[in-house]
């Protein structure tokens, strides 16, 4: 089978996050119409009071992760322009994890020596569908949010691909499996998750 021949576009390089946290540097400023923006939308999504709740925690957690930024990749961000995102020099190849298959390795380590081998040059983007555990629904009715499913691959596995091509993932955030723990904790009356469900009650 022969490389696939086409326009070269840019290869990505990914910068990897730091191992440790630097809290050394200036901890991360939200701009006020930022700010605004967000509990906006939580105000939308959730209420005013469970947005004034929720709004601490959500910067704290932004906080977090930009101690955790290479400062190479805090730089970059400061010239970032949201809408040069795409532009007409990026190729996209969207798959689920597990089409590719070979004996004694992951579908996604499969999928990127196919990438490597036959694409390279080709792409600089996966959109990888799904690749969470799931019950039902093509890969949609997920069971774990914060697992990769073992039968196709790991985090380590994504992390790869993530170092030679730019990632896009679905946000699957309404779609959940009856098996999912947060639908458990829904049926057994957590406070906390009533809103993430709603109960249809039909009427003859």
């Amino acid at each position: 089978m022969e490389k696939l021949k086409g326009p070269r576009v840019r290869r990505h390089k990914k910068i990897l996050h730091n191992p440790n946290p630097d809290y050394s540097r200036p901890t991360l400023a939200i701009p006020k119409p930022s700010r605004e923006k967000i509990r906006n939308r939580l105000v939308f999504l959730y209420g005013r009071e469970a947005a004034e709740k929720i709004m601490p925690e959500l910067e704290r957690i932004m906080k977090i992760f930009y101690a955790f930024k290479p400062s190479k990749m805090i730089e970059g961000e400061k010239h970032y322009n949201p809408t040069e995102r795409f532009t007409e020099k990026d190729i996209i190849l969207i798959t689920y994890g597990d089409l590719l298959r070979d004996d004694g390795r992951s579908p996604l380590s499969t999928l990127a020596e196919f990438c490597d081998t036959y694409l390279e040059g080709n792409i600089n983007t996966l959109h990888l569908l799904p690749f969470f555990p799931y019950s039902s629904d093509h890969g949609f009715s997920i069971i774990d949010f914060e697992t990769v499913d073992p039968h196709i691959g790991s985090w380590r596995d994504i992390e790869k691909l993530g170092t030679r091509y730019k990632l896009m993932f679905d946000g699957v955030v309404n779609h959940a499996s009856s098996k999912n723990r947060w639908f458990q904790e829904f049926l057994n009356g957590n406070p906390f998750v009533q809103r993430f469900f709603y109960r249809l009650q039909i009427t003859k």
